[in-house]
Formats: C-alpha cells, structure tokens, sequence
C-alpha cells in the first residue's frame, strides 16, 4: 500500500512529501512512517480517500484498477479544459498588460491558479486591447492605401 500511497503523494504534489504531509494535516514524520509502511491503518486510508474523492479506493486498498475514479477523471478533465480556457482568454490581452499584470499572469500560471485581477482590472485590459486593435487597424488601412496609391502611379516605359 506504501507504495500506492507514493504514487498518490506523486499525482497531488509532484512527489513533495512535505507538502503532502502539510496538505493532509500530517506531520512529515507521519507520513514518513506511512511511506515506509508502518502503522497504516485504517485512519490514513480514510483521510486521503476523503480528502481525495477521485482516488479509486479498491485500487488504494488492493491495488486493483486505476488510481483515478473513471468519473472523477471526466470532472478533473473538464475542471483542467476550463482552467486552460479561462487563462488562454486571458492570454490574448499580454500585449497590452502593464510588467506588474505580466508578472501576475506568469505568477498564476507558474503556481497552477487563475490571475488575481479585479474586475475593474480586466474591464480595463479589455479596453486597452479594443484601442490596440483599432491602433493595428488604423495603421494597416494606412499602410494599404499608401501601398494603392504607389502601385496606381504611372512608371514611365522605357
């Protein structure tokens, strides 16, 4: 089962004991007996199958089938789809953010979280990124008609 629990301590915290131990409420001195296989009893089977609805609790006690429920998988699946949504929305207003939004954005996505911007602040982003797109689009009509104008001059035959 120690190993069983290795491989959960692996899919929650990349394999971090000492912050699997902080995010069940253990101490790592705990865990380290639970890693090693003593004292696993009846207790910290139920605290991570509690703590941790998607884990397969015949798979955790016997080892039989796969360490995620098939269900919780499709609602881990769809929370992961719209968590990369909601940032890819984001995503599109970088070139307009000020270098503290920047830092923010990679921040977040650096810690697998959502940006912490104000409503005020992505009202604002969107404003700005309207004003850059009509900035890009000013620019390109000028730049076509400049280009209209040069290719309807006459050259002379020679």
């Amino acid at each position: 089962m120690n190993e069983r629990l290795l491989e959960i301590i692996r899919y929650k915290t990349g394999g971090r004991q000492n912050a699997f131990a902080e995010l069940m409420g253990w101490s790592p001195q705990y865990l380290a007996k639970l890693v090693k296989g003593d004292n696993f009893g009846l207790q910290p089977v139920l605290a991570i199958l509690s703590a941790f609805p998607e884990i397969n609790a015949r798979w955790f006690l016997f080892g039989q089938g796969s360490m995620l429920e098939v269900g919780m998988m499709f609602d881990l699946q769809r929370q992961a789809l719209s968590h990369i949504q909601s940032l890819l929305d984001l995503d599109k207003y970088i070139p307009v953010m000020t270098g503290e939004e920047v830092r923010e954005f990679e921040e977040a996505i650096k810690n697998g979280r959502y940006p912490n911007f104000s409503p005020d602040t992505l009202s604002d982003l969107q404003k700005r990124s309207a004003e850059h797109t009509e900035n890009v689009n000013a620019k390109f009509a000028q730049a076509t008609a400049k280009s209209d104008s040069l290719c309807r001059q006459k050259t002379p035959k020679g």
